[in-house]
């Protein structure tokens, strides 16, 4: 696997959604790359990290909001 291969598909490997010949390979290639590839891994694993705990500290929503965003939902295409 590139890095262009890699960086495609990193957000499917940190939602754990390859398969496990494509996990292992993008692995492989983490653990090898020396390029950009590492550090855009490492930052994205702390973002989620971050909006886990965001979440843990609020799991639900404000009422408001969550009628803002059905309201949204809601309303056709422009």
């Amino acid at each position: 696997m590139d890095c262009v291969e890699a960086i495609a598909r990193l957000w499917e490997y940190l939602d754990d959604e390859l398969a496990p010949t494509d996990s292992e390979a993008l692995r492989a290639h983490l653990s090898l790359c020396r390029s950009y590839c590492r550090s855009l891994h490492a930052f994205d694993r702390a973002f989620l990290h971050c909006l886990a705990r965001a979440r843990a500290a609020a799991p639900v929503a404000p009422a408001a909001l969550l009628l803002r965003v059905q309201e949204h939902l809601q309303q056709p295409p422009a």
